[in-house]
């Protein structure tokens, strides 16, 4: 019994953070994604007050863009990957969630399993916010072996990553496609226009112009300002999603390895802790 007693109250000094997590969570629109779509909404103003706005308006270039991204989108992709990418951008707009509660559910398990008491540790895990979390505990509690855990856990995370995968491989495909149909728009401008050279007027030569010359603005804008970054902020994502996972999954095999709560807390609390330069700087 007097061994229980250390166990118990050091797994409480890695809860107690969690609120903080919670705390940094609340403004999660105020990020940089909402900053960068201020000062690209100033860019784009800039140019257009300098220039006229009307001047950077045509219709037949937006279609052309519009139209030609789409079509190749639907042909490239399946509709169920369409629906996926589209539902991804809210994610581009919210701050990381911290995996302080899932380590503090993660330790409480522990907690109970390190006792003997299989059946409450059991109804502990159902109770995981964590789906890739709750699956790892139960298998823990159905007393799986540790290389068994660690195929079908690093199998989930490799699903994640196909998954989330294509969702910037979408975006990355269609910042290729804008500047293409740019092109594809300059031509038609430059066909129209040297259709019409011998009977057109000014006017009518200075329309077709600003189809070539607008549309590939429009490709280049989509491509740098739009789709580009929202595949790299993407890929980001999965990465840190990716990060965090890896930490869940040892923490879970500590548990299946029988290493006590206070290691598996403090272990994972190393895990996740922020540092600066590993070579030079402090930590």
């Amino acid at each position: 019994m007097s061994v229980q007693t250390p166990t118990q109250a050091p797994p409480q000094s890695p809860a107690r953070p969690s609120p903080a997590p919670a705390a940094s969570r609340s403004p999660r629109l105020l990020n940089a994604t909402v900053f960068g779509l201020f000062g690209a909404f100033g860019l784009l103003s800039y140019i257009g007050i300098g220039h006229g706005m009307e001047a950077l308006w045509n219709p037949t270039g937006a279609v052309i863009i519009a139209g030609g991204i789409a079509v190749a989108a639907l042909m490239a992709f399946r509709a169920s990957e369409l629906r996926t990418a589209l539902a991804s951008l809210r994610a581009i707009f919210r701050d990381d969630e911290s995996i302080a509660p899932d380590i503090a559910e993660l330790v409480a398990f522990a907690r109970l399993y390190q006792r003997g008491q299989i059946q409450r540790a059991e109804e502990q895990g159902t109770r995981a916010g964590s789906p890739f979390l709750r699956l790892g505990l139960q298998l823990i509690a159905d007393g799986t072996p540790v290389n068994d855990i660690l195929h079908v856990m690093n199998w989930r995370i490799q699903k994640l990553i196909e998954r989330e995968s294509v969702q910037s491989r979408l975006y990355r495909t269609l910042a290729g496609l804008a500047p293409a149909f740019g092109l594809l728009a300059t031509l038609v401008g430059l066909i129209g226009m040297m259709a019409q050279l011998g009977t057109a007027t000014i006017s009518q030569v200075g329309e077709h112009m600003s189809v070539a010359l607008v549309a590939t603005l429009y490709g280049v804008v989509l491509a740098n300002l739009v789709f580009k970054p929202i595949a790299i902020k993407l890929e980001q994502r999965t990465a840190r999603r990716v990060a965090m996972l890896n930490v869940l999954l040892e923490g879970i095999i500590l548990v299946r390895l029988g290493r006590s709560p206070t290691v598996i807390a403090e272990a994972l609390a190393e895990f996740v802790r922020e540092r600066g330069d590993e070579l030079h700087g402090t930590s």
